[in-house]
């Protein structure tokens, strides 16, 4: 769940939508075709996802009708601006490369010793580095509650200038797995470093823990 709400929360922030994981349209639809896909042990690209969200293969979405609760016109609106971003020549790169796989990034290649995996974002729009961090933490998540519980370190994740991810107003998308990482981490071996020069600007809810 951790993991297909941090997607959803920056899939939407990249093409400008602000969506609130349990009021927005947005986010419950996309959320539910991709959770419904992942049940059923289907893989779900974005082309696929962008086509779900015209042709939803879901009549209710709680006690509503679909086309009540979201209608089809706003349902094409919505993929039209998602279909934008997969035409983008600026995102094709997004859908180069192997998967994302938290088990790879914490080994070497023979599988023998730990690894050190650095995520670059400064070449990276501000709804980009959301969506990569979101992204990244989400599946960290997922991989973690997996793992027995320990009291020795397991990973330590290390983030650098975390100003405007974790701030003390709003919630970008990737604010709520920083959380979820800080409430709960610790439990599986998980450590987390955030480093600023302005520790105003994270959330008191971080500082305290």
């Amino acid at each position: 769940t951790d993991e297909v709400e941090s997607f959803v929360s920056g899939l939407l922030a990249m093409v400008g939508i602000e969506a609130d994981p349990l009021a927005s349209r947005e986010h419950i639809l996309l959320s539910n075709l991709i959770e419904s896909a992942w049940a059923a042990g289907r893989d779900l690209d974005l082309a696929t996802l962008v086509a779900q969200v015209q042709d939803p293969p879901l009549r209710k979405l709680g006690v509503f009708e679909l086309d009540t609760f979201f209608p089809p016109a706003d349902r094409t609106a919505l993929a039209l601006r998602l279909n934008g971003l997969l035409a983008s020549r600026a995102f094709a790169a997004w859908a180069e490369g192997p998967d994302l796989d938290i088990d790879e990034l914490l080994r070497s290649r023979d599988g023998t010793r730990p690894a050190c995996a650095i995520v670059g974002l400064a070449h990276l729009s501000d709804e980009e580095r959301q969506f990569v961090v979101s992204l990244v933490l989400g599946k960290l998540i997922t991989w973690m509650r997996r793992q027995p519980g320990t009291s020795a370190l397991r990973v330590m994740v290390y983030f650098d200038e975390v100003a405007g991810f974790v701030p003390p107003n709003g919630m970008p998308p990737a604010k709520r797995p920083i959380l979820t990482l800080y409430k709960q981490a610790r439990a599986f071996g998980v450590g987390i470093v955030l480093a600023t020069q302005n520790p105003v600007d994270v959330d008191y809810k971080g500082l305290s823990n």
